[in-house]
């Protein structure tokens, strides 16, 4: 769920690339260069996935200084999907192979699993062309001095589609830090007074930038109290 739409469900995830090495206008074309295609009512494609203006979900990014605050760039995800029930598909099957059945009885064609098969794949195009496309606009948010991007959604599928996208635009690998949950008080974030977020932030139990020769140590150590100890 969005922050505009009045809560903070988020995962936090590090790009494993020095800030240094990144450009805002190379990011910027990257984003482009896979935004998304929309689906259209008439069309036959079932899905179609691409980055996207964060608030608007066009594929837009001409101002994209404009969703620059302070060090967080703004952008989205967007997931175009048309689903077709399966119970209406399997009524329209039936009643579709029913009129093949009497108008090609005793005529020698098509007959069998090769009729069926070519009939289902003519009724999914034709009730595809038909179908409303359901939309989902997941909104992130790159921290460009520590290259920490924070996706707006607790959903596992949705971090998926991000990490996938994302590996597949700019070929940088992502590590998630442990996700949890975030309560913030918005009757303070609507009067304007302070919301502090760090300590709620800052929780990260899974740190492997340690001392990997220390933790091999105490996995060698025979003491049974230590060798239990959550070494991360």
């Amino acid at each position: 769920m969005s922050l505009g739409a009045g809560a903070l469900a988020l995962r936090r995830v590090q790009i494993l690339v020095s800030p240094k090495d990144v450009q805002f206008a190379d990011i910027v074309k990257k984003l482009k260069s896979r935004s998304i295609t929309p689906l259209g009512v008439d069309e036959e494609r079932e899905q179609s996935m691409g980055w996207c203006h964060p608030y608007s979900g066009e594929s837009d990014f001409d101002q994209a200084h404009d969703l620059v605050y302070g060090q967080a760039f703004v952008f989205g995800l967007r997931a175009d999907v048309k689903r077709i029930p399966g119970t209406y598909f399997r009524l329209q099957m039936k009643n579709a192979l029913e009129a093949l059945q009497k108008n090609e009885k005793g005529k020698g064609r098509l007959q069998g699993k090769k009729l069926r098969d070519a009939t289902r794949d003519r009724l999914k195009l034709e009730l595809l062309r038909g179908t409303l496309p359901s939309v989902r606009l997941t909104e992130i948010v790159w921290h460009l001095d520590n290259n920490e991007l924070w996706i707006l959604s607790s959903s596992q599928s949705v971090y998926d589609d991000v990490e996938k996208m994302f590996i597949e635009t700019f070929g940088w690998p992502l590590a998630l830090y442990n996700p949890g949950t975030l309560g913030v008080d918005f009757n303070r974030m609507l009067h304007g007074l302070s919301v502090p977020l760090d300590d709620n932030l800052n929780i990260i139990p899974a740190d492997f930038r340690g001392d990997v020769a220390g933790k091999a140590a105490l996995l060698k150590s025979d003491n049974p109290a230590l060798a239990e100890t959550d070494l991360f």
